[in-house]
């Protein structure tokens, strides 16, 4: 008798991430907008990166900010920051993710890195959770507005 094996190859969770980003906000009249960018991966989120060498968590938001989408922060509104965590799946390895969200007024013009950015929209809080790709990034539309009743 014969017996024929064949392999299934599980992804392993051997990878750790840690993410810095602002959550933007602007005032139009007297409502409150978010900027949502669409990453070239597809999903729609906040804006985000890794820390470079050096960097604290606040200047690495700061820097991906202006980045990604050209906008420089004009006021913090939380003394906590706001998190989420996700894992996702790229190539074999599965990866856990943590991100940190410095929520801020910002100023400037938008002027989208195309390389990592193919898109953006100011939207309210409510259709920036609708559009929002992944559950955790709609949770923090959820928390923004109940952290900050006297902002939104």
């Amino acid at each position: 008798m014969t017996c024929s094996f064949f392999c299934v190859k599980i992804p392993i969770m051997n990878r750790k991430e840690h993410s810095f980003g602002i959550i933007p906000l602007r005032k139009v009249g007297k409502t409150f907008e978010v900027l949502l960018v669409k990453h070239q991966a597809g999903h729609w989120a906040f804006p985000k990166g890794h820390a470079e060498i050096h960097e604290t968590p606040q200047e690495t938001a700061e820097r991906e900010l202006f980045e990604e989408v050209g906008l420089k922060v004009d006021k913090w509104i939380l003394t906590a920051p706001l998190e989420e965590s996700y894992t996702f799946q790229k190539m074999d390895d599965l990866i856990s993710k943590a991100v940190t969200y410095f929520p801020a007024f910002v100023t400037g013009l938008l002027n989208l890195r195309e390389a990592e950015i193919s898109d953006a929209k100011w939207l309210s809080l409510e259709d920036a959770e609708t559009l929002c790709t992944f559950p955790p990034s709609k949770a923090l539309c959820e928390m923004l507005k109940q952290s900050c009743p006297s902002y939104y």
